[in-house]
């Protein structure tokens, strides 16, 4: 399994960790600490995509193996499914939940 995520979610949390409010920019700082110490892949996206939802959405995509994307976003979550890209989100009664 790779776990990977894109340059443009990497970009907002550095934004995060520098302009977002204490608790933000802590949370955002913890979550490029751990890309990096984990050497998480980050995949180049095309430039000029309007938002992080359309960047991970065409990585998905562009890929030729099997993709699954972890994600709280509902709003994604449904551009995803309807994509048909497996994706993988956490509930408060039974932990992960995948759905295709």
């Amino acid at each position: 399994m790779r776990i990977a995520t894109v340059d443009r979610v990497q970009y907002e949390l550095q934004r995060l960790a520098r302009r977002g409010s204490s608790k933000t920019a802590g949370l955002a700082g913890i979550a490029l600490d751990q890309l990096e110490r984990r050497k998480v892949e980050v995949l180049e996206t095309i430039f000029g995509l309007p938002d992080v939802d359309t960047a991970i959405v065409a990585a998905a995509l562009a890929e030729r193996t099997p993709v699954a994307v972890a994600t709280v976003d509902r709003q994604l979550r449904g551009v995803l499914l309807r994509h048909g890209i497996l994706t993988i989100s956490p509930t408060k009664r039974h932990g992960l939940m995948t759905s295709r």
